[in-house]
């Protein structure tokens, strides 16, 4: 079973329905969506009675789109090398 994951994942990338129609971020902006992200976890452990948990939904969001793609730029670079490999 985890051998049928691990090769779902090398013969395409993840790609959830909720970020189909977002736009491709550039690496500076994925960094200041996780800058985001980081910000959501001091606020929501360190003062949760503070937390906009709409903002903090946003933010994640965004964090979690930035997470997505960067996991798709890593399966692309994996099935490059693998096929450059193959040659």
């Amino acid at each position: 079973m985890k051998q049928d994951i691990a090769q779902a994942a090398d013969s395409q990338p993840q790609k959830p329905d909720f970020f189909e129609d977002a736009q491709p971020l550039t690496s500076t902006e994925v960094a200041g969506e996780l800058g985001k992200a980081l910000a959501v976890c001091a606020r929501i452990y360190h003062h949760p009675d503070k937390a906009n948990t709409d903002n903090c939904e946003r933010s994640l969001r965004a964090a979690a789109h930035g997470i997505m793609q960067m996991w798709n730029d890593v399966q692309q670079i994996k099935q490059e090398r693998t096929r450059q490999l193959g040659q």
